[in-house]
């Protein structure tokens, strides 16, 4: 029987041999581009940019030592959303110097906090801004009535300050309780926001040492924060309460309290976690708890207050939005029991005209790239491929002014839009990437969005900022989601309050 026929097969795997070479030979690792360390940290935002118009939408760019992979608005989504092969986990914990905890907790550090903050936080939020909201209503009626007592506008109150120290005691009640409110302890909580934005890189971009000699700054900011701060600061003075609760909570655990009697913070929902089946928390796992606190409260306190920042000055930029503001806080500000006015989860979540300012404030601040990932292996954007263990990044700012999502007037502000839109300030989409995309999206972003909105009216219902001189400057244009600008916010109190 003639079976020549056969011979088509070894022929097809031939050709498909051929095909495959001929797409591998295809594929190319993306231009790498000579951006002057100058240009990258005082004018980002146009260096990147151009680099990219010129060479296509994925770039190569030395900085701070790394190689990194800076891709335009056509892979952006793909990039924040597809975690097998660009990880947020291993990307944001290299960038932001964290391996050495990543490695302690077998990779689970990220999770960890997304399901403790979505548990313990989001998942309460009506009765957190119950409880909060008192505490900015006093803190704003206390920042203007010290207004009104200083008098001259160069000597008012610092409201970056002011908002810090309003979140510092916030996130000492939801984290902790409010039993471990004092004046030390928010002290402490805003030296180890501080502390672990300095081990994170935020204020890399000020020191030559940050900028030139990366690998030694990192070196002597581990020492002093790992070694130092955290040390004689958070474990030294707060260490020994939080073992004792740790071991209070284990019991009332083992108790087996109903639900609506046990604590409401969010050390008593990990210690619950951790503690389930009569189990008991070992050394090693009440560390780790006290890493997870440390990381809680960075992300609590000081991106969140440097963003109330941002539009607290854009609100002095833009007067114009201030009577419509006040207007909508008039219709969603509701009356107790005793008649005064308060603001709850329910009347927040009506303040769409907020929302929408906030969004756009977001939006146009100048982030000049997301989050870091980090390529589990070689990874193929169009006919590129970027090498296996390889930072990745999207141009946050050419996605958020991307023309042909936002027409000819991307880069105009326009704070009321998302109002007709009904999109909120804590919705993530490809356009709009403040906050991450996909299922690492920041978990935190619905409770910050509920305290800026707090610190906002608690304030313009009560006096209108402007600026001193009329402008601000952008300290790190590179990283403006954790740098406040730079200018002096004056504050003239109303007539009558609104609040």
């Amino acid at each position: 029987m003639d079976r020549s026929y056969l011979l088509i097969f070894p022929f097809a795997i031939y050709l498909f041999g051929l095909l495959k070479q001929r797409r591998t030979t295809k594929a190319k690792i993306p231009p790498c581009v000579d951006i002057p360390a100058e240009d990258i940290f005082s004018k980002p935002k146009e260096a990147y940019a151009a680099a990219l118009q010129t060479h296509g939408p994925v770039i190569a760019v030395r900085r701070k030592g790394n190689l990194e992979y800076i891709v335009g608005p056509e892979y952006a989504r793909h990039v924040l959303t597809y975690d097998k092969l660009f990880s947020f986990e291993q990307g944001s914990a290299a960038i932001m110097n964290l391996q050495p905890l990543m490695a302690l907790t077998d990779g689970s550090l990220f999770q960890d906090l997304n399901d403790f903050v979505r548990e313990g936080i989001i998942a309460r939020i009506d009765e957190i801004v119950h409880r909060i909201f008192p505490i900015y209503d006093r803190d704003g009626r206390s920042f203007i009535d010290a207004v009104r007592s200083r008098g001259k506008k160069e000597s008012q109150p610092d409201s970056f300050h002011h908002s810090r120290d309003t979140i510092s005691e916030t996130t000492l009640i939801l984290l902790l309780g409010e039993t471990y409110v004092s004046t030390r302890n928010m002290r402490i909580i805003e030296d180890v926001s501080n502390g672990m934005a300095e081990l994170t890189g935020q204020y890399q971009n000020f020191s030559f040492l940050g900028k030139y000699l990366p690998w030694l700054w990192m070196f002597l900011t581990w020492v002093n924060v790992i070694l130092i701060k955290i040390p004689f600061g958070f474990l030294r003075l707060l260490g020994p309460q939080l073992w004792a609760d740790v071991s209070r909570y284990e019991d009332i655990v083992a108790s087996g309290i109903p639900p609506r009697e046990e604590p409401k913070n969010v050390l008593y929902f990990i210690v619950k976690a951790y503690a389930s089946g009569n189990r008991r928390i070992g050394l090693f796992r009440r560390v780790y708890i006290g890493v997870l606190l440390l990381c809680l409260i960075f992300a609590a306190v000081h991106t969140t207050t440097v963003v109330s920042q941002w539009v607290l000055f854009q609100l002095a930029v833009h007067p114009e939005y201030l009577g419509p503001l006040r207007e909508e806080l008039l219709r969603i500000r509701e009356e107790d029991e005793s008649g005064a006015m308060r603001l709850t989860a329910a009347s927040l979540r009506e303040a769409h005209l907020l929302d929408s300012f906030i969004r756009e404030v977001m939006r146009l601040k100048g982030d000049t790239i997301s989050t870091m990932r980090y390529t589990t292996c070689d990874a193929a954007l169009g006919e590129y491929v970027i090498p296996k263990g390889s930072f990745v990044t999207p141009m946050s700012c050419m996605v958020h002014e991307n023309p042909e999502i936002f027409g000819d007037e991307a880069t105009d502000f326009n704070g009321f839009q998302w109002a007709e839109q009904n999109k909120d300030a804590a919705m993530t989409g490809a356009a709009h990437i403040v906050f991450g995309l996909g299922r690492f999206a920041c978990p935190g972003r619905v409770l910050a969005i509920n305290e800026i909105k707090l610190i906002v009216l608690c304030l313009i219902g009560r006096a209108t900022p402007s600026l001193l001189e009329g402008r601000f400057e952008v300290t790190d244009p590179l990283n403006t989601v954790t740098q406040p600008p730079k200018g002096t916010l004056i504050f003239t109190p109303l007539e009558q309050s609104l609040l």
